[in-house]
């Protein structure tokens, strides 16, 4: 798989739902950073951080609107949706950086958004 596949792929285990398989992907000392909160390090710790946040919500629908990729390290802009068990959608652009290990596993995956934005967006129904 070629980086830009690998993230799409990705992505697309976001959108169904697989979970099991987007960790699959994942390097096992993965960092995710969400930009504007503290690194997550590792898989275990991930799926902490995702089962918690995944909550109340009911599905994804993420959609990228740009991909680049340079020796290894893929840029996308995106639309992160997220249809809430509460019949809303939070929706929120994204500007997200993979970088693919050797492995072609994601080592390290940044989103960068705002989370006035994004407390607004899952904030109260």
């Amino acid at each position: 798989m070629t980086p830009i596949e690998t993230v799409t792929t990705f992505v697309g285990h976001w959108n169904s739902g697989d979970m099991e398989a987007m960790y699959a992907m994942c390097a096992p000392t993965v960092v995710w950073h969400n930009i504007p909160m503290e690194p997550i390090k590792g898989v275990a710790a991930m799926r902490e951080a995702v089962a918690g946040f995944m909550g109340p919500v009911a599905a994804c629908d993420w959609q990228i609107h740009a991909i680049a990729a340079d020796d290894g390290v893929v840029l996308t802009e995106r639309t992160d949706a997220f249809h809430l068990k509460d019949g809303r959608i939070a929706a929120l652009p994204v500007m997200g950086t993979f970088e693919i290990d050797s492995d072609g596993k994601i080592a390290q995956w940044r989103d960068y958004f705002d989370m006035g934005q994004f407390q607004r967006e899952f904030g109260g129904g």
